[in-house]
């Protein structure tokens, strides 16, 4: 008989190519844009004094010989941001270590792996949550379900979440008052994912769930930054009934964006729609349109503007952004796709009112003079370390930027 593959099959090496490949999407085009608009703080919370109103006894005309008006008054108020700490930590065995200490015994060492991956996975949340309301909701669910499986969608009736690949700790949160807890500690896993939803399963108890109840990470509710869905709207945030920055709009009825669209009606994109929420943006805040310097929406979103410029013959620029990203232009400003931005929409961006008011940059606890803890207090044969960031997102000017809502696409 022939010594053949199979037989040769015992003494043959595994041959592993050299580079680890990645198939997670790292990118983070606001949480960049942000960080040019970083303000270092210290004390308490943030406070942002905005002029906001004029002096009405400004150009009053009288009759020759009459009373002079009254005198007015500049109208001034105080936003107040407090301070959100967000951590990530790891834990490797010390065997793990010892194991990946060369490149012969693995691709990665693995404590500067779980060090290099959690800062960019940070970034990604951070990102999140900049892209967010302010609730940290990762899926909603589209029905009563209190029982595996599930399906969930992004409460716009997309398939697009912010669940990943595996299983994580989560908590479901009643949408009615934005506080019950309707599933504590819920282990949720994604399933498929199709254009309209996405299939879940989870262990845990959940009880008295309905459609839009949402989940979050185990233990976040209320601990996430407030993000762009909840800045740029007129409507108070979520999870804030004081207002955002302690403003209310029922009692400042100018501390809104300029929101146009409806998602319960959705018309097509169009130039007029996009030029109309740029022109009201600007008569209706403290800059012009130099000062506008950004759209941002999902790659969805993206697509659906590109086909608009094909099937109205209209020519657009490609543009090189900072960190490597390209995005097509209107009227110059480009539209910035990210992934995690949400759907059926566009945000028209002023960067200058909108700042990370940053008490203390991402890094690694090390005030004991070591990144590196034993687990357990010595106990357990494995390290740690802890990465950590003091900031919120601040407004200073939320008329200054816009959203077009309610827009189909063509990924749908």
């Amino acid at each position: 008989m022939a010594f053949d593959y199979s037989a040769a099959t015992p003494i043959l090496k595994e041959v592993y190519l050299p580079a680890l490949q990645e198939l997670l999407n790292n990118a983070t085009p606001l949480l960049a844009s942000m960080e040019k608009e970083i303000t270092p703080v210290e004390g308490g919370n943030f406070v942002i004094s905005i002029h906001r109103s004029r002096n009405n006894a400004a150009a009053i005309g009288r009759a020759e010989g009459g009373t002079l008006p009254t005198a007015g008054q500049q109208g001034f108020v105080r936003a107040i941001v407090p301070i959100k700490q967000l951590y990530s930590r790891i834990n490797v065995s010390g065997k793990a270590i010892a194991a990946t200490r060369s490149n012969k015994g693995a691709f990665l060492r693995a404590l500067e792996a779980e060090m290099k991956y959690v800062m960019i996975d940070t970034k990604k949340g951070l990102n999140r949550q900049l892209n967010g309301d302010g609730t940290g909701a990762l899926a909603y669910w589209t029905g009563a379900d209190d029982t595996t499986p599930a399906t969930v969608d992004d409460d716009l009736g997309n398939g697009t979440t912010q669940l990943g690949v595996g299983a994580v700790t989560c908590d479901l949160i009643d949408a009615s008052d934005y506080a019950t807890v309707l599933g504590n500690g819920i282990v949720v896993t994604r399933g498929a994912v199709s254009t309209a939803s996405t299939s879940i399963s989870w262990t845990g108890t959940v009880a008295g769930s309905a459609d839009g109840d949402f989940l979050v990470l185990d233990d976040t509710l209320g601990n996430e930054m407030t993000g762009l869905q909840a800045v740029v709207s007129d409507a108070n945030p979520k999870l804030l009934s004081g207002g955002l920055h302690g403003l209310t709009v029922a009692s400042y009825p100018d501390w809104k964006a300029i929101v146009l669209g409806d998602d319960t009606a959705k018309v097509d994109l169009s130039f007029p729609l996009i030029q109309q929420l740029v022109s009201r943006v600007v008569s209706e805040s403290a800059i012009d349109e130099s000062d506008l310097k950004m759209f941002h929406c999902h790659p969805a979103m993206c697509d659906t503007y590109v086909k608009l410029c094909q099937d109205e013959r209209v020519f657009y620029n490609v543009m090189k952004l900072d960190g490597g990203w390209e995005a097509v232009t209107y009227n110059g400003k480009p539209l910035v796709a990210d992934t995690q931005c949400r759907r059926n929409a566009i945000f028209a961006i002023t960067p200058s009112s909108l700042s990370l008011m940053q008490m203390a940059p991402l890094d690694f606890m090390d005030k004991d003079g070591s990144v590196f803890y034993r687990i357990s207090g010595g106990d357990a044969d494995a390290y740690g370390a802890t990465a950590f960031i003091y900031q919120e997102v601040g407004c200073k000017a939320r008329n200054q930027n816009g959203l077009l809502k309610g827009l189909n696409e063509v990924w749908s």
